[in-house]
């Protein structure tokens, strides 16, 4: 049986993703920051995960054994006018959506290369199809990810991982 771990699935996209994995009769190991079994069904392994700390990201791995398919959706969203927005929030942003999501990517890319296969899946946002006023912070920190994932699939490719 299959096995993919799907970051942010307390809500919205990770949840259903979650779901939507178990009810095709894949293994879900599905993480959040504060564990919440209870949104899940039975066979679904939940684990805690803040995707912004090193030692987090280590242990959920770690504890997750080998997994076939890497889902980063874990994020925040920001709305308002940029120019109201301290640098400290912006940081945060980039920390979770941007930096966090690499952070997942680099610890599992050397387990699935020892294995020989794996996926990452990178979740972004419309918002990067179009421009929109007041997520101009938000919209940069999914457009880098957006960036980053299709260097690291060509990067990747020659060692049978998709991204």
């Amino acid at each position: 049986m299959p096995t993919a771990l799907i970051t942010g699935c307390s809500s919205g996209y990770g949840l259903a993703t979650a779901r939507h994995f178990h009810a095709r009769g894949w293994q879900v190991i599905a993480t959040m920051r504060s564990p919440r079994p209870d949104l899940l069904s039975d066979g679904v392994r939940v684990l805690p995960l803040d995707i912004t700390d090193a030692g987090s990201i280590a242990r959920a791995l770690d504890d997750a054994g080998a997994i076939d398919v890497l889902v980063n959706n874990a994020g925040l969203g920001l709305f308002g006018a940029f120019e109201a927005t301290p640098m400290a929030t912006v940081r945060e942003i980039f920390a979770t959506n941007t930096f966090g999501t690499m952070a997942m990517c680099q610890a599992a890319i050397p387990r699935m290369r020892e294995r020989g296969a794996g996926a990452l899946v990178n979740v972004t946002s419309s918002a990067t199809l179009a421009p929109f006023p007041l997520v101009a912070a938000y919209t940069a920190s999914k457009a880098a990810v957006e960036g980053f994932t299709g260097s690291l699939a060509l990067e990747l490719a020659a060692f049978g991982l998709r991204v």
